[in-house]
């Protein structure tokens, strides 16, 4: 069963709905205990019964929690375009071996210590 815990800050701690289990209400001090407190009083709700609870945690704070969802973006983004970059710098390094250049030229080349280029260099066994 999936259960949602509308959180709101309040100046006391968090204040905590949740819609499923007739509009339960809880506060916590802190929104890390929120899950473990709601789990606790789910068990002797009869909507609850025996299944398995995965509770969303859901926090209403305005602007804030748009602002978090756009640097998690930005960080996943941030992720991946450094994966792609990894990937075309080895294969750049690659390409400059197969052309017979020295750890060292391509360390000038690249800007980077020769060790780094060895980092680099792709594993022969790889494919």
């Amino acid at each position: 069963m999936q259960l949602q815990a509308v959180c709101e800050k309040t100046a006391e701690g968090w204040q905590v709905e949740v819609a499923a289990l007739d509009n339960l209400k809880i506060s916590s001090k802190r929104l890390d205990k929120v899950e473990a407190h709601i789990r606790e009083l789910a068990k002797s709700h009869p909507m609850a019964g025996d299944c398995e609870l995965v509770i969303e945690i859901i926090a209403k704070m305005p602007g804030i929690i748009c602002d978090v969802e756009a640097a998690q973006e930005k960080m996943r983004l941030a992720a991946k375009l450094q994966e792609e970059a990894s990937a075309e710098i080895r294969n750049v390094v690659g390409r400059m071996r197969d052309e017979g250049l020295t750890l060292r030229d391509i360390a000038v080349l690249l800007g980077v210590t020769p060790q780094r280029v060895a980092q680099l260099v792709p594993c022969p066994n790889a494919a």
